[in-house]
């Protein structure tokens, strides 16, 4: 016990000995969710802000007094667009799509012929594009009224073509919260917690090799079995404080967050870090032995490095399974590693109940892999140096 106690702490001095990389890990798990987080509410404070700006801006109005006279009675106010708008909205001086009125719309609206109203913006200018939608809602809007107007005046009653309503009803549970812009935080957290333990682990044995450390620590009467689990239990403790780091800067964001549909998605709390914790503890010693096995046998850092980015490949790659089933997921995945992590604390960020059995069920199958590949560190260990 205290041979293993000693290779334990002699792997957290050497992973704690490149400051620079160690502080680069700690470092981005601290403000990776914040900056997401920070970066969505500025853009959905854009969104909403065009929403609320009520301002259209187009080219010849004069010729449609009819869409001039509802646009005006919406509350929206009519700007007349710059004859260069093309221009000026390529370079971004535009925050509004411009609405293009045809020279013969009032010809057309009076013998009851068809209009084509365009909408020119800019695919770069994002400003310009989050605009489109509530324009796109009030021409709906308009060609609705302008309908229901020439039924009126053929004496055909409106309610002819709303025989049928439709109302959707939704039903999340009472305490379950939207989490619709949060989506991405378990996908940010899990590879925070790859990206984490990734040096530590490579550092602990191709690192070793590298520095030619590796060969007179197999000289101390220590097995395989030590080995492995002194320098895999270093590895988790790194991955841990990572994943505690992480969880930690939820909490000052939510003050950080301006937005109120985003502050009131995003409320996260103690219990919330807690389940946090308990769902992924068991992933981070998973992804801890299996990132060690990977770069046993790499003879640089650099092998290493390349081989261990396979994990972060693998992670998005089991994360999108659930895109091949629409409807409700196979059994099964409860059963995968990374996948029902992922399903896990996207319940836990709406407020909904955790499923125990799940819990239970990711923690003997992240067991079983970590021990298939600790067997697997420890049977290599020693055969590696004779390499």
């Amino acid at each position: 016990m205290s041979v293993g106690f000693t290779i334990v702490l002699k792997e957290l001095k050497d992973a704690l000995r490149d400051k620079r990389t160690l502080m680069t890990a700690f470092l981005t798990s601290l403000i990776g969710v914040p900056l997401m987080l920070l970066i969505f509410s500025v853009v959905l404070s854009q969104v909403e802000g065009q929403e609320e700006r009520r301002e259209v801006m187009a080219v010849g109005m004069e010729h449609a007094p009819q869409l001039e006279n509802f646009i005006l009675r919406q509350g929206y106010t009519i700007l007349k667009a710059p004859a260069d708008y093309e221009q000026k909205s390529r370079s971004k001086e535009l925050s509004l799509p411009v609405l293009l009125v045809p020279e013969d719309a009032a010809e057309r609206f009076a013998h009851g012929e068809k209009i084509t109203l365009k909408v020119a913006y800019d695919t770069a200018n994002r400003s310009a594009e989050f605009g489109l939608r509530p324009l796109r809602r009030l021409l709906d809007g308009f060609a609705q009224e302008t309908v229901l107007a020439d039924l009126t005046m053929r004496g055909i009653s409106s309610d002819l073509l709303q025989r049928v309503e439709v109302k959707e009803v939704y039903l999340r549970a009472a305490e379950e919260r939207r989490a619709t812009v949060t989506e991405m935080l378990p996908m940010m957290v899990l590879m925070a917690i790859v990206v984490g333990g990734m040096y530590a682990s490579i550092d602990t044995t191709a690192g070793e090799r590298e520095r030619g450390s590796l060969e007179p620590l197999m000289m101390n009467p220590v097995g395989g079995a030590q080995l492995a689990l002194g320098k895999w239990l270093a590895v988790t403790l790194v991955g841990m404080v990572v994943l505690a780091l992480t969880i930690l800067s939820f909490f000052p964001t939510q003050a950080l967050i301006q937005n109120e549909t985003l502050k009131a998605e995003f409320q996260f709390g103690l219990r919330d870090a807690g389940y946090f914790m308990l769902v992924l503890t068991p992933l981070v010693a998973m992804i801890s032995a299996i990132q060690i096995a990977l770069s046993l046998s790499c003879k640089s850092f650099k092998e290493a490095q390349i081989r261990t980015q396979l994990t972060t490949m693998i992670i998005p790659m089991v994360s999108l399974v659930p895109v091949m089933f629409p409807g409700r997921e196979p059994a099964w995945t409860i059963w995968v590693p990374v996948l029902t992590q992922n399903q896990m604390l996207g319940k836990i960020l709406k407020g909904a109940s955790l499923d125990w059995t799940a819990v239970g069920v990711s923690w003997i199958a992240a067991a079983v892999l970590t021990a298939v590949f600790l067997v697997y560190t420890a049977r290599k260990m020693r055969q590696v140096v004779m390499l």
